[in-house]
């Protein structure tokens, strides 16, 4: 088990944040295009000001990142978790499970009985980790999202876990 430190992140974890969602590997199943440094900067910062943007430290480097909105009156009950990634040194080492186990305790101590996500049909890593974190597929989204390097529309699996 590794120690990992999450908390929401801050203008100085930019670079870190910018490395993690740009990643070749990555950026295609991530919310935002390839882009250069100067522009994510204004999209950091509206990411900042909801609150709901997560980093994690392990040895004092951030290794991971993750968005965690709530969701309102009738569904409050439920978080969205959107933009979870790992440093792609990091995977298969079990911190993405730790990550998202993580998560679940800290949605039982606000009272969240749902986390619910969408992950691209072909992510089959990701979905692989999702499912044995107890996430199932509950739907799938035809044309959920177009990424504007290859001008496609793709779909993703709506998947959730009650806690």
């Amino acid at each position: 088990m590794f120690i990992m430190i999450h908390r929401l992140a801050t203008l100085n974890d930019i670079d870190s944040v910018y490395e993690l969602y740009m990643d070749k590997a990555a950026n295609p199943y991530l919310t935002y295009d390839e882009m250069e440094s100067d522009k994510f900067v204004d999209v950091y910062v509206g990411l900042l000001q909801t609150a709901t943007l997560f980093v994690v430290e392990l040895d004092n480097e951030i290794i991971s990142t993750y968005r965690l909105i709530s969701k309102e009156n009738r569904q409050a009950h439920t978080w969205y978790l959107g933009s979870f990634t790992i440093k792609k040194k990091m995977q298969g080492r079990g911190l993405g499970l730790q990550v998202l186990e993580h998560i679940k305790k800290l949605a039982i101590q606000v009272h969240k009985k749902r986390i619910e996500l969408t992950v691209d049909i072909h992510n089959d890593a990701a979905i692989h980790l999702y499912k044995k974190a107890g996430f199932v597929i509950e739907g799938q989204i035809k044309m959920s999202y177009k990424r504007k390097d290859t001008g496609e529309y793709y779909d993703e699996f709506l998947m959730a876990v009650i806690i």
